[in-house]
C-alpha cells in the first residue's frame, strides 16, 4: 500500500456498509506476479468494498442460539462442542455439504497418548526457542495458552475419538538432537480407525475425528448444522459499525436468506483467503505465483494446495470494523520432503538452482527450505542423490509414520525412487551428466557436484557448514534427481485477534459478540508458520484455543 495509507485509514476503508462503493481497485499485471497493488484516495481493494446490505425483508427466516459457529471444520465443530457440552445451544453454518478437515497433525504439549509411548511433555523453555525465530513478531500469550491447556484439550478429544473407536498416535518428528536448533519435539497426534491405515497415512486421519464431532454435534448434543449455506454478512448494531455483533446473514442451496442470531456469540470459523487475488496481492504477494485464481471454490476440499477459500470470513468482519492483523500474514509452504530423512525435513542431499549452483545448507526443517527455494528462479530447485544414500543416509521414514517407526530395508526405499512411487517426477541415469541432462540443468551442474563430492570427502562443509553426518557423496550410480517447486497450504491469519479470540478494531478493542477461531486468528503467527513446532495449527489454533472459548462462552466470560 501506498506509505500514506495507516493501518487504522485502512480499517476505515473497509467498515463500508449502506449503499455500495462504485468502483473496485483492479489487480494489475504487476500486482498478479506478486508485487502490491498501490491504493489511492479513489481506489479501493475488491474486499475493502461491503456488498449492498441485505434487508430485513429478503429474509425468510430468523433461528436463534446463544452461539452462532459460521464453518464446519475442526476450529468451529471445536468450539460447538465445547459450547454445547456446557449448556448453550449452538448451530453451525456451513458452505460445505459436510464436515470439513484438512491435514491432520494435531499438536499438544502432553497427553495420556504421549504418556502411553514414553513420550516426555515437551519443555516451556523450548518456547523462548520459537518466540526468537519469529523475532517476537506475534503474540507469544496465544502460544502459552496453548502450552498451558493443550493436555486437557487433546485428552479431551482423545475420550471422543477412543468412544467412537478410533485410535490415536502420534507422529514422528524431525530426527535431530535437543541440543540442534532444528530440534523438534514430537507431539502431533494423529486419528487414524484400523491399524492398515498406519501405513503411510499417519497425519491425513483428521477426517476420521472431524466426522465424529459431526455426529456428536447432531446425534448427542442437539446442534443444528446447516450445510450448503453460506455466510454473506454480518450485522452489527444500527449502523453496522458500532455496538455488538448479533447475527450473521446466510443464503442457503435454495437462494432464500436466512438470519442466525447469537445472543453470546457469533463465532468465524471460515478459513483462509488464499483463493482471492486482491486479498493475496496485499497481505501474501510473494505466493501469488502459486495460486490457482481461476478454479471455482471447493468448500468441501480436503488437503488441498494452491488455492482454498476466498476469505469470506476476513471481509465480513473488515466490514463492520474489525482491524487487519499487525503482523505479516503467515505463510504455510508444503514441503520437499524427497528422499528426506522424514517428512518433516528437506532433501538433505544436494541442492541446486537452474542455473546449477547450490544455493543453501539443506539440512533443515522442510518449511525452511520451501521459503528459501521461493527465493529462486520460478520458484525451483533441484535435488540431486546416488544410490549409496540409501545404505549411507537415514534411517529412511516414510511420508507419513508412526513416531519411532521406519523403513527396515535399504531396497525398500530405492524402490520407491525407481518406481516414483510418491510421485515426484524422479528421473534416474546412469551417469552424472545424463542426469544433468534429463534434469534439463547446465552442463556445469556437473562441476558442482564434483565440488559437493569433494566437501563430503573432506568431512566439512566449508560453503554452507551442513553438518558433517549429511556430506553423503553423489558416487555410486544410478543417479536420481528430481525438480521441485514448494505448493501453498494456506495462509494463516486475518483480523486482529485477543488471546480469547475476540476480533478488535483498530484501536485493539473488543468488537462484542464477535470470535475468530482455526485459520482465521490474527497475529498467531508471523511470516511463515512455525517451523518446528509440528501440527501447532491444528492442535493450538483449531483445537486448544476453541475448546477454552466455548467453555468460556458457556461460564459466561464474555457476558454483558
Amino acid at each position: 500500500m501506498d506509505s500514506k495509507l495507516t493501518r487504522r485509514s485502512f480499517v476505515a476503508g473497509t467498515a463500508v456498509a449502506g449503499a455500495a462503493c462504485a468502483v473496485i481497485a483492479p489487480v494489475t499485471a504487476q500486482a498478479q506476479d506478486g508485487a502490491a497493488q498501490v491504493a489511492t484516495a479513489d481506489t479501493k481493494w475488491s474486499f475493502e468494498v461491503a456488498s449492498d446490505p441485505i434487508a430485513e425483508d429478503q429474509i425468510t427466516e430468523t433461528k436463534s442460539a446463544d452461539v452462532i459457529v459460521v464453518g464446519c471444520g475442526m476450529s468451529g465443530m471445536v468450539t460447538a462442542v465445547s459450547a454445547a457440552e456446557g449448556g448453550l445451544s449452538v448451530i453451525i453454518v456451513s458452505a460445505s455439504e459436510a464436515a470439513v478437515s484438512r491435514g491432520g497433525s494435531n499438536n499438544a504439549v502432553y497427553s495420556k497418548v504421549m504418556e502411553e509411548m514414553g513420550l516426555p511433555k515437551v519443555d516451556a523453555d523450548w518456547y523462548r526457542t520459537q518466540y526468537m525465530v519469529n523475532n517476537g513478531n506475534f503474540k507469544p500469550g496465544f502460544w502459552y495458552k496453548h502450552y498451558n491447556n493443550s493436555e486437557e484439550a487433546m485428552n479431551w478429544l482423545i475420550d471422543k475419538a477412543t468412544a467412537a473407536g478410533l485410535k490415536v498416535t502420534v507422529e514422528s518428528g524431525a530426527e535431530y538432537a535437543p541440543d540442534d536448533i532444528m530440534y523438534t519435539p514430537a507431539g502431533a497426534h494423529s486419528f487414524y480407525a484400523d491399524d492398515s491405515e498406519l501405513d503411510g497415512t499417519v497425519g491425513t486421519g483428521e477426517p476420521h475425528i472431524a466426522n465424529e464431532l459431526a455426529r456428536l454435534l447432531t446425534e448427542d448434543l442437539g446442534v443444528e448444522i446447516d450445510f450448503q449455506t453460506k455466510a454473506l454478512q454480518l450485522v452489527r448494531g444500527d449502523d453496522n459499525a458500532t455496538g455488538r455483533v448479533t447475527a450473521v446473514i446466510a443464503q442457503d442451496k435454495d437462494g432464500s436468506y436466512i438470519k442466525y442470531e447469537g445472543s453470546k456469540a457469533i463465532v468465524m470459523a471460515t478459513g483462509d483467503f488464499t483463493h482471492n487475488r486482491d486479498m493475496m496481492a496485499r497481505f501474501a504477494p510473494e505466493v501469488m505465483g502459486l495460486c490457482n485464481f481461476d478454479s471455482e471454490v471447493n468448500y468441501d476440499a480436503g488437503l488441498m494446495t494452491n488455492g482454498i477459500y476466498d476469505g469470506e470470513g476476513q471481509q465480513m468482519e473488515l466490514w463492520v470494523g474489525a482491524a487487519w492483523q499487525q503482523t505479516p500474514n503467515a505463510i504455510m509452504l508444503g514441503r520437499p520432503n524427497l528422499p528426506a530423512d522424514n517428512p518433516y525435513t528437506s532433501h538433505t542431499g544436494l541442492m541446486v538452482d537452474k542455473n546449477g549452483q547450490r544455493f543453501m545448507n539443506e539440512d533443515v526443517l522442510g518449511g525452511v527450505a520451501c521459503a528459501t527455494i521461493m527465493h529462486l528462479p520460478e520458484n525451483t530447485c533441484y535435488c540431486i542423490w546416488s544410490s549409496n544414500r540409501a545404505a549411507d543416509g537415514g534411517p529412511w521414514g516414510k511420508p507419513n509414520y508412526v513416531h519411532g517407526e521406519y523403513f527396515a530395508s535399504e531396497a525398500e526405499f530405492i524402490e520407491t525412487w525407481d518406481n516414483d512411487s510418491y510421485g515426484y517426477g524422479i528421473v534416474k541415469a546412469d551417469t552424472i551428466e545424463e542426469l544433468v541432462a534429463q534434469l534439463g540443468l547446465p552442463e556445469a551442474t556437473v562441476d558442482t557436484v564434483n565440488h559437493y563430492n569433494e566437501l563430503c570427502t573432506a568431512g566439512q562443509d566449508t560453503d554452507f557448514y551442513k553438518s558433517p553426518e549429511k556430506l553423503i557423496g553423489i558416487t555410486d550410480g544410478p543417479f536420481y534427481g528430481c525438480s521441485y517447486k514448494p505448493m501453498l497450504l494456506v495462509v494463516l491469519g486475518g483480523t486482529r485477534t485477543n488471546i480469547d479470540l475476540q476480533a478488535l478494531d483498530a484501536n485493539d478493542e473488543p468488537i462484542p459478540g464477535l470470535f475468530n477461531v482455526g485459520t482465521m486468528i490474527g497475529d498467531f503467527y508471523s511470516g511463515v508458520y512455525t517451523f518446528a513446532m509440528e501440527g501447532m495449527n491444528y492442535g493450538a489454533a483449531c483445537i486448544t484455543l476453541p475448546y477454552l472459548l466455548g467453555r468460556d462462552l458457556a461460564a459466561g466470560k464474555f457476558d454483558e
